[in-house]
């Protein structure tokens, strides 16, 4: 008989998702993690926990930095600068809040990754209601 932890489940449906999703649902993903790891991280900092809000906030930068590496300043023109000033901030707000214990750098940050996040759920909304369904 197997038995899965709620963990590896979860773990495991997690890999299948990035592994089946398209780039625009990748991102999305990112930022969901991101969310995430920047309200930990809050959550940390509140609760005077050092462990959580070094991992956390450690997290959310790496996230951040990566979204903010691969922009395409060829393609994207304006809104990739757009997009990279917008993360250069939330990195100095992710790193302020880290240097000065202070949960409350981090809500501006959490803003502007849910308004982004946002913008690409609906973009990647848009790209499944434009591929065909395959007829039985």
């Amino acid at each position: 008989m197997n038995t899965y932890s709620p963990t590896a489940v979860a773990t495991q449906y997690r890999q299948t998702q990035v592994l089946t999703a398209s780039g625009v649902q990748l991102i999305v993903l990112l930022y969901d993690s991101a969310i995430q790891a920047t309200e930990l991280a809050s959550d940390g900092i509140a609760r005077r926990h050092q462990p959580d809000k070094a991992r956390f906030l450690g997290r959310a930068v790496a996230i951040v930095g990566e979204l903010s590496n691969v922009l395409d300043f060829e393609r994207g023109g304006e809104i990739a600068k757009s997009l990279y000033r917008i993360y250069d901030y939330m990195l100095s707000e992710l790193t302020q809040a880290n240097l000065r214990n202070d949960a409350s750098r981090l809500d501006g940050p959490l803003r502007c990754l849910k308004e982004l996040r946002g913008a690409w759920h609906t973009i990647a909304q848009q790209q499944d209601q434009s591929v065909p369904m395959p007829r039985g």
